[in-house]
This record gives C-alpha cells, sequence and structure tokens, in this order.
C-alpha cells in the first residue's frame, strides 16, 4: 500500500471523531472505500442466497416432476381398469338376460306340466327370475358408477397434463434464474478485482475499518453524553482504563502518519 494510501487510513479515526467522513478536496475517504467493500460483500451474500434457492427450486422441480409421472402413470393404471371391470358389468348383465330368459322358459313349461311338479316349477322360475332383476340392477349400477371413474380418471389426467406444464415452467424458470445468479457471482468476482486495484485496499482491511469507524462513532456519542451529564471522578477513572489501550493505538496511528510525512516521497513520486 502506498504512503498516502497508509495516511488516509490512519486519518480516518481522526475525522470520525471530528465528524468530518470526506476530505476537504473532495476526494474518496478510506470510509468510502470501505463502504463500497461493504457493498460488494453484501452483494456476493445475497448472490450465494440466490445461487442456492435455485437450486433448491431446481430440486423441488425434479422431485414433484417425478410425482406427477408416478401419478398419471396410475390415472392410467386407473382408467384401464375401470374399462375392464365395465366390459366385465356388461358381460354379467348379458349373463343374467340370459339366465332371465332360461327362467322365463322354465315357468312357462312349468304351466304345461301338471300338478305338483308344474307347481314347484313356475315357483322356482318365479325365485330365479327375481334374483336375476335385483343382479341386472346391481349390474347396472356397477356399470355406471366404473364409468363415472373412468370419467374422473381421465379428469385427473388431464389435471395432471396441465401441471407438468406448469412445472416445466417452473423448471426452465429455476434453470434462468440458476444462471443468472452464476452471470452475477462473475460479475461480482470482476467487480472485487476492480475494487482492489482501484482502492488498492485489502478487504479484510476495509471491512475492519468499517466495524472500527462504526465503534467509533458509537464511542464518541457515548462519551459526549457522558462529558454533558457532568459524570463523577469514580466513573471518569474507570472509563480512562478502558480508553487507555485505544488512545495509544491512536497515538501509533499518528506517529505513524507523522513518519510519513518526514520522510516525503520517494523517487517515484510517494512515501516510502
Amino acid at each position: 500500500m502506498s504512503a498516502p494510501r497508509r495516511r488516509r487510513w490512519a486519518d480516518v479515526f481522526r475525522r470520525n471523531t471530528t465528524g468530518q467522513l470526506r476530505p476537504a478536496s473532495g476526494a474518496a475517504s478510506p470510509l468510502d472505500d470501505a463502504g463500497l467493500w461493504s457493498a460488494q460483500e453484501q452483494a456476493k451474500r445475497a448472490v450465494e442466497a440466490s445461487g442456492a434457492l435455485a437450486e433448491r427450486v431446481a430440486a423441488s422441480v425434479a422431485r414433484q416432476r417425478s410425482l406427477i409421472e408416478r401419478s398419471a402413470e396410475q390415472s392410467s393404471m386407473m382408467a384401464a381398469r375401470a374399462e375392464g371391470v365395465g366390459v366385465s358389468a356388461a358381460r354379467v348383465s348379458e349373463a343374467f338376460e340370459r339366465l332371465g330368459v332360461v327362467a322365463l322358459n322354465a315357468g312357462l313349461e312349468g304351466a304345461r306340466v301338471a300338478e305338483p311338479q308344474g307347481r314347484a316349477l313356475l315357483l322356482l322360475s318365479e325365485e330365479v327370475r327375481a334374483n336375476v332383476t335385483r343382479g341386472a340392477e346391481a349390474s347396472r349400477k356397477l356399470a355406471e358408477l366404473v364409468e363415472e371413474i373412468a370419467v374422473e380418471a381421465m379428469e385427473v389426467r388431464r389435471q395432471l397434463e396441465r401441471g407438468r406444464a406448469e412445472v416445466g415452467d417452473v423448471g426452465q424458470d429455476a434453470a434462468q434464474l440458476r444462471a443468472a445468479t452464476q452471470e452475477a457471482g462473475k460479475a461480482l468476482g470482476e467487480l472485487r478485482q476492480r475494487l482492489r486495484r482501484a482502492t488498492g485496499i485489502d478487504p479484510e482491511v476495509a471491512r475492519a475499518v468499517a466495524v472500527a469507524a462504526e465503534h467509533a462513532r458509537g464511542l464518541v456519542t457515548a462519551l459526549s453524553t457522558l462529558s454533558a451529564a457532568s459524570a463523577s471522578a469514580p466513573v471518569k477513572r474507570a472509563l480512562r482504563s478502558v480508553i487507555a489501550p485505544l488512545a495509544r493505538l491512536l497515538e501509533e496511528l499518528g506517529d505513524l502518519d507523522e513518519d510519513e510525512e518526514l520522510a516525503g516521497p520517494g523517487p517515484g513520486g510517494e512515501g516510502p
């Protein structure tokens, strides 16, 4: 780091305590540089969070697509089984019709046969025809129910097809979001390099200065409040023991600044 740059970093605490956050010339201060790095770090975290979200969305879309595929397959199997049951119900109805014809013929034969054989055959024919009627009615209701199930299965399949299309759209959006976050990550990487060249500041140092400046503001505010309140001597002594290390650090920064100013610019126009 060049000597002018080091002097700027050393001077930031004195400007902070006096409320002057920008040099009189209007040039960017170390706090401005630290703010740039802080904004870059926040943008990086946001992009990383967006990338992780895109990955989770893509994984969720893949699971939903798999579930829809299985549901569509089950719906198709249900429709096929309903069709098979409908065919079987139609065959049962035909069988009942034939049985009814046989029972009718048996009744006619019983009417021609003498008693008591004819009477028994006639009663048997009537009982069979009654059961045939009940069976045919049950078969008809079963066929209607199977037809309703088949219609509902087809409706479920259509809804699944619409869901599959929507899931496909979400998958495409997730892929585009993932690609966009990757591009944003590359852009932020390039921005990081450009910031390093433009400011000549290490990101860790920039973060430390931003944190130190924020604490310095809070310290000055608290000390101003105590000064206005005329704090007691014990309180001042307690604070002096705590603030003494900070004062020594500020003195060291001040000594560094003075040494560099005395050394003057080097052969290349910069200090050592």
